[in-house]
């Protein structure tokens, strides 16, 4: 992970904490502190888990550091906060999903390597559920063969800049991250040799590896690459992403439904669980330890019997598209009959990208006041962004926001 990943997640955090009670103001300057005081007073249930991979792990340490304003390097907070073994395949296992997945990223193989370009037919079948951002991806890329040879063009010319820039020996041409002009080569070579196979056909497999690299290189060494092609390059690679990406989870619904629950099945039924737990635990439910606050040592504490609990799910970009798919095709809602809901499909069809801190936010609450038998006792938020924006990005896709609404017309959850 790099600098300034580290520094984009610890303010994810930061900003984070103002969703909490008492966290909307600020307090001698300092946003969120009312999250500060419920976790410095046992008044809240904090549980970070991670994937194995190390840059996510990493993420969630340097969130967690934002999140309750902690001091020091990650290291020590990763070791502490963060638990990543042993969770059962939570964040890990979509090998139940990947002989499924395997069959339709041979079909979305073979369906880019027509030479022609795409008629009302072929994007009908790439893209059934009419998603906007990916309607907007076959209608830039028009021709895939003919976009796949405008990338395999741009890499070798690519190379042999970076090629002349590395034989080059003046001292001021400095990559991002101390990374060297021959890990630059050869991570550039082995793209375009593995782009294009003998048979003349191209594996779009690579299309995500082309597309964060040049993504990476456009943002952080293109003023020591000066490459002239290099918006071209990005807007090619990120059409033909926005493309593969998300139908490489499936191309139907029913597709996209099956791979979702064989990837993130077991994150489902942990979300699952977290919110029958936080509905229906009493006082003597020990299905978790939950450290809390003593009612003998609460003088000078406001609203002590506040409690709040938080779980947080750091994962791969594999489980975000499962678990959004799942989300959006699972029958949720009727989009028909709910038109906030209709709204925030809309939103969702538009992003054609899912960034580095992508986040589904499910949220909670609790009315003391109902009976507990009622259903409007509890109700559920649900929150979605997609992530960092990237700063090549001229058009800024904004949601919808939340706007509450009665709960005849769908906008209260029953757990």
């Amino acid at each position: 992970m790099t600098a300034g990943g580290r520094i984009q997640a610890e303010e994810l955090g930061r900003v984070f904490r103002c969703m909490y009670p008492g966290g909307q103001g600020e307090y001698a300057g300092t946003q969120g502190l009312g999250l500060l005081r419920l976790h410095s007073t046992f008044r809240h249930d904090l549980k970070i888990y991670a994937s194995d991979e190390g840059r996510v792990q990493m993420t969630a340490a340097a969130f967690a550091k934002g999140l309750l304003a902690l001091e020091g390097e990650l290291t020590p907070i990763l070791v502490q906060m963060v638990k990543s073994a042993n969770t059962n395949g939570l964040l890990d296992n979509d090998c139940d999903s990947s002989k499924y997945q395997n069959a339709v990223k041979q079909r979305l193989h073979e369906m880019m390597q027509v030479d022609r370009e795409f008629t009302a037919e072929d994007m009908e079948l790439l893209n059934p559920l009419h998603a906007r951002s990916v309607q907007a991806a076959l209608t830039f890329v028009k021709n895939p063969v003919k976009a796949c040879d405008k990338i395999y063009g741009f890499i070798q010319e690519l190379n042999v800049l970076i090629k002349s820039r590395r034989d080059d020996s003046r001292d001021d041409y400095h990559l991002y991250y101390g990374e060297t002009w021959d890990l630059m080569q050869r991570r550039w070579s082995k793209l375009e040799k593995d782009f294009k196979l003998k048979s003349g056909s191209y594996d779009i497999s690579k299309i995500p590896d082309i597309y964060d690299c040049i993504k990476y290189d456009l943002q952080h060494n293109q003023h020591v690459l000066q490459f002239p092609e290099a918006e071209d390059f990005y807007r090619y690679a990120k059409s033909l992403a926005d493309l593969v990406i998300p139908q490489e989870y499936g191309i139907t619904q029913k597709e996209k439904l099956t791979i979702g629950l064989g990837i993130c099945s077991p994150l489902l039924k942990k979300i699952r669980s977290d919110l029958l737990t936080n509905t229906y635990a009493t006082e003597d439910d020990e299905s978790e330890s939950v450290n809390r606050l003593n009612p003998h040592y609460s003088h000078g504490v406001s609203s002590p019997g506040r409690h709040v609990r938080t779980r947080l799910y750091f994962t791969s970009e594999s489980h975000i598209h499962s678990l959004l798919n799942v989300l959006r095709l699972g029958g949720l809602f009727d989009e028909t009959k709910d038109e906030q809901w209709r709204r925030a499909m809309d939103y969702v069809s538009l992003v054609s990208e899912l960034n580095y801190m992508t986040q589904i936010v499910i949220m909670l609450y609790e009315d003391q006041t109902k009976d507990l038998t009622s259903d409007d006792r509890f109700h559920v938020e649900l929150h979605f962004s997609p992530g960092v924006v990237c700063c090549l990005q001229k058009n800024h896709i904004k949601g919808p926001g939340f706007r509450p609404q009665s709960r005849s017309s769908g906008t209260f959850v029953k757990v």
